[in-house]
């Protein structure tokens, strides 16, 4: 009789369990549609939720996420349903959070810090449909601000939360450093857009800044993060009364070389600020804004394009919004968020108050040398074609950075692909502000 060798079975075995697996899949005939599995699909397909799942799934590149984790939440979640999406990733957090807590009092700090960044993003995550009229929008921040300060005393000394005096108050903000050896290092300042957090900021660009040797402080102003949530602050046009703040505190600290500044901002931040303010060398505008209040009209139909600037029109403006924001849920987050951030009580007054928000009035007075950075595919806010518009209108030194669909990088800010963005833009600064490792 002849012997099998159990090894000789293994492979055998393998194949058969692979088989019993992939059985359901191959039973239900041909893959998904070759259009469903475009980035513009991913996971969903109201463009809402597409653009935030690929937000908090890209985060995996810098410990933000883990793909699994994210996927078993999308599981849960009901097309274009905001109330599924807060439950299924605010469950998720809760669990992330539980876990960490556990790892933490058992001694394994660095578990616990990964694990706390989950759940940071996770929270973050859940409230991102949530505006300051419902009671779950500040717990929801809070408890993501909660567990990356957990992360953050883990760190080793290398992320520091700050508080940076601003008029009456202070800005929030973290300065993340490659280690604690007090060395001078070029600085990054990092700000976000419309409705990102600092939070967010150390995902999307922090992680990959230090690891090339610079200081990086992350801030909020007025209209994000903490500074609407908690503090009720709007957004401001005049940009360079919050980045002056944040440029006197930077100067002062010992970890920063104040010759070597530079400063990035994402989707709706105010290059304004370079026009006024001087200590900055360097400038990264992802990507540029020229209009805020062009940028929005131009996701709205014709007919209100041509009546939003009448104030004898408002409440046929008011009319034909709200009846656009019925449509999809999309036009309805967008709108209410902007409604929000800006204190503004309804569509016309939101557009009245945007106005202000235009750089034809100072760009010339940009000294500081510009990396405008692009997405072929970018419409939010019109983005694609303003940043042009910027570029074009700057008087400084200039480069011109275009993302496209061969990268899987073409949307808003690169949204979903976080190294890809890094590697290119860090690429820029480092030509220039050479760090130290």
């Amino acid at each position: 009789m002849t012997r099998v060798r159990p090894s000789a079975l293994l492979p055998l075995v393998l194949l058969l369990a692979v088989m019993a697996w992939a059985a359901p899949a191959l039973a239900a005939g041909p893959g998904r549609d070759i259009r469903e599995r475009a980035v513009d699909k991913f996971l969903f397909h109201d463009p809402a939720f597409v653009f935030q799942s690929l937000w908090r799934t890209s985060m995996i590149a810098s410990g933000g996420a883990d793909l699994g984790e994210v996927l078993t939440v999308a599981s849960q979640i009901t097309e274009g349903d905001a109330e599924s999406w807060y439950q299924a990733w605010n469950s998720m957090a809760l669990k992330l959070r539980s876990v960490a807590d556990s790892f933490a009092a058992a001694g394994h700090n660095q578990s616990a810090m990964d694990v706390y960044f989950r759940a940071t993003t996770a929270f973050r995550a859940a409230g991102v449909f949530l505006y300051g009229s419902d009671p779950r929008a500040l717990p929801a921040w809070q408890n993501g601000r909660d567990t990356f300060l957990k992360a953050a005393a883990l760190s080793g000394g290398r992320i520091r939360p700050v508080r940076i005096p601003y008029e009456q108050t202070t800005l929030p903000g973290y300065l993340v450093l490659p280690d604690t050896r007090g060395m001078k290092r070029p600085l990054f300042l990092i700000q976000t857009g419309l409705d990102g957090t600092a939070e967010d900021l150390y995902f999307i660009l922090a992680v990959q800044a230090v690891k090339r040797g610079y200081a990086c402080l992350i801030f909020e102003g007025p209209g994000q993060g903490e500074m609407i949530l908690k503090q009720g602050l709007p957004f401001r046009p005049d940009w360079e009364k919050v980045v002056t703040p944040v440029v006197d505190f930077a100067v002062a600290l010992p970890e920063v070389d104040p010759g070597r500044m530079a400063i990035s901002g994402y989707s709706m931040s105010v290059p304004r600020a370079l026009a006024f303010e001087k200590r900055i060398k360097w400038g990264i505008a992802n990507g540029g804004v020229w209009s805020v209040y062009d940028g929005t009209l131009r996701q709205l139909p014709e007919a209100v394009q041509k009546i939003a600037g009448d104030p004898a029109q408002a409440a046929q403006v008011d009319a034909l919004v709200t009846r656009e924001m019925a449509r999809n849920f999309a036009s309805r987050h967008a709108m209410n968020q902007r409604l929000w951030i800006f204190q503004a009580a309804t569509p016309s007054e939101l557009f009245r108050k945007l106005k202000p928000y235009t750089m034809a009035d100072s760009v010339d007075r940009i000294e500081a040398e510009m990396l405008v950075a692009n997405s072929i595919a970018d419409k939010v806010n019109d983005s694609n074609f303003q940043a042009k518009q910027f570029f074009a209108a700057l008087k400084s030194k200039k480069t011109y950075l275009e993302f496209d669909a061969s990268q899987g990088a073409q949307y808003h800010c690169q949204v979903g692909t976080n190294l890809v963005s890094c590697e290119y833009i860090l690429n820029w600064l480092d030509e220039r502000a050479k760090p130290q490792p």
